[in-house]
């Protein structure tokens, strides 16, 4: 790091920011590769050590100060955005190599596009603090907040790696999620963040080159500016937790029994064959069933299935399978859910001749015909191709002949369609003295997009239409690592956000139950005294409710826009006061 010394007219107002010079923060400017490339490389390895499973929850809040120093001190802008993004392409090359075991090309191209929102952030985080004199402390949290909710929505959104996924386990930090949603924990994360680097920016001198009374002073008052807001954040933030965990809220549910598989998949082979997965689904089931449960539930495509009434006749093993679930579910009194794919001949529709869905089916201890919810959120190019139909139809044919979903010769047409509505369904709890529960079933990723369990729960009624959640799924794509625990991680919000408990069973894990404050329990371990292989298992428990309704519930993301808002009038700003400058006006 060099420096250099900066001028300032002696009679300036000592409160005034000055205007953006070629000296950077506290007087002293970044112009080496190596230190830009330093700074970007300890951003990355602290920020990698924040998420689950290694989960060092307090370096959120310093992760971000190394990246804050090089684009707010750097003299040249063109290696603050060249350097962001490098330093954002290889977190996600890293971090989210899980996805290079499902599809190479995809686990590039998303790490590629996200990549991108940074250079964007630094533009306007540069703009803010040189030119307008903005403490990071409250800049940076509208700016950053505003980039998440873009990264969850835009091209369908991938709502990982926020900042507030990183105190999924401190639960008194996670509760104002029930007001502005996961967002506002990143909110706070970043407030301490450039907090940090306001007191930096202020303690830091050039040595041997002092900084004016004006300057240091103008300097000084942003950092104590900066450091009361995301103090009051902070305290107002644990305290508002300290309160909701006090609550008395919340009541038993209903026993539930999640069944984990532990098989891997790829698009051309899968790890054990269906007949082995049934035999070790059914003997879990037998196991579970010795506790007396309200609910099973077994995960997204335990096994390859069609048992919708148009399709199970069609082939045996499905009518055997349909069969013997239901024959669980009648004799032990009791509700099963099991993910399952739907097919639907539609001969006269004039777009095609079927309609196939990725569905969760609710089994009746009656017998009568199964519930169905067909997934709504489909996942882009994993679960659908985008532009099947219209006049882009010719990018349809292309990117699909690129999924390796798409067979050999890249044919194969692969894509689902989403279901119409967020159904909700109805059980009676034998453990409850037969209280009636209403219950949603998110599949797979449904679970780390916040509008999906939102519209479960009842958006924008004045009540809760969804007493609890049970999320199936399916991360035998992913391999066994990192990435079961950062999907349990994300899901601890939408229990908060809601207040709603939530029971996921999923095939390689990690299933557990979550209670409405956060709490994750009963999760389902690999034990090798268990007769079957690897981390296969169950476990059964109460899954909690809760009579709180929510303002997350109620009015969704609100906060979060409006820091999207605040990114964009930022953005404008900032081309106004490019032009402005490139006329002598500035």
């Amino acid at each position: 790091m060099s420096t250099r010394k900066v001028t300032s007219d002696p009679n300036a107002n000592a409160s005034h920011a000055p205007a953006q010079s070629s000296a950077g923060e506290g007087g002293f400017v970044i112009r080496s590769h190596r230190t830009l490339a330093l700074l970007a490389l300890l951003t990355i390895a602290l920020k990698s050590l924040i998420f689950a499973p290694i989960g060092v929850w307090p370096l959120a809040f310093v992760c971000l100060v190394p990246w804050l120093i090089f684009v707010s001190c750097s003299r040249l802008a063109p290696r603050v955005y060249l350097y962001s993004y490098l330093m954002a392409l290889v977190f996600f090359l890293i971090n989210m190599r899980w996805l290079y075991y499902a599809t190479g090309i995809g686990y590039v191209a998303l790490s590629i596009y996200q990549a991108a929102y940074f250079p964007l952030l630094a533009c306007t985080i540069r703009h803010a603090v040189r030119r307008r004199g903005w403490p990071l402390a409250i800049v940076f949290p509208l700016l950053w907040t505003g980039s998440e909710i873009l990264r969850a929505v835009v091209i369908s959104g991938f709502p990982w790696f926020f900042l507030s996924h990183s105190l999924h386990s401190v639960l008194s930090l996670i509760q104002i999620s029930d007001a502005v949603g996961a967002y506002g924990v990143s909110f706070l994360i970043a407030a301490v963040n450039g907090a940090i680097a306001d007191l930096i920016f202020a303690r830091l001198r050039p040595s041997g080159e002092p900084t004016t009374a004006a300057l240091k002073s103008s300097y000084e008052k942003r950092a104590r500016r900066g450091v009361v807001f995301a103090s009051i954040a902070l305290i107002a933030t644990f305290t508002y937790g300290q309160y909701q965990l006090r609550r008395d809220t919340m009541q038993d549910g209903p026993r539930v029994a999640i069944v984990q598989g532990d098989f891997l998949m790829t698009v051309t082979n899968e790890e054990a064959p269906d007949s082995e997965k049934r035999t070790i689904y059914y003997s879990m089931l037998a196991e579970a069933a010795k506790q007396d449960p309200d609910l099973f539930v077994l995960p997204e495509t335990p096994w390859i299935m069609y048992l919708n009434p148009e399709m199970r006749d069609f082939d045996s093993v499905w009518r055997e399978s349909f069969a013997a679930l239901q024959r669980r579910a009648s004799q032990s009194n009791a509700y099963l859910i099991t993910g399952s794919g739907s097919l639907i001949q539609t001969p006269l529709d004039l777009l095609t001749k079927q309609r196939r869905h990725n569905s969760a089916m609710l089994f009746h201890p009656d017998g009568t015909e199964p519930d169905r919810y067909d997934k709504v959120h489909v996942v882009y190019f994993g679960e659908t191709v985008p532009f099947r139909f219209g006049r882009l139809r010719f990018l349809y044919f292309w990117f699909n002949s690129l999924m390796p979903f798409s067979g050999a010769d890249g044919t194969d047409e692969y894509s689902l369609f989403p279901g119409s509505d967020f159904s909700r369904f109805e059980i009676k709890a034998p453990s409850c003295n037969g209280r009636t529960f209403r219950l949603g079933i998110p599949i797979c990723y449904e679970d780390v997009m916040p509008y999906v369990a939102r519209r479960f729960v009842g958006a924008g009624g004045d009540r809760k239409m969804a007493d609890l959640l049970i999320n199936i799924s399916n991360d035998g794509w992913f391999g066994r690592g990192v990435q079961q625990a950062q999907h349990l991680a994300i899901c601890v919000f939408r229990a908060v956000e809601n207040r709603v408990g939530i029971a996921r069973s999923v095939n390689t894990g990690i299933s557990a139950l979550i209670d409405p404050n956060g709490l994750v329990h009963d999760r389902v371990w690999g034990d090798e005294a268990t007769p079957w292989p690897r981390a296969c298992g169950f476990a059964v428990g109460t899954v909690k409710t809760d009579s709180r309704f929510t303002l997350y519930t109620r009015y969704g993301d609100w906060f979060a826009w409006a820091c999207a808002l605040f990114w964009l009038v930022f953005f404008i700003d900032y081309w106004i006061a490019r032009a402005k400058s490139h006329t002598g006006d500035a």
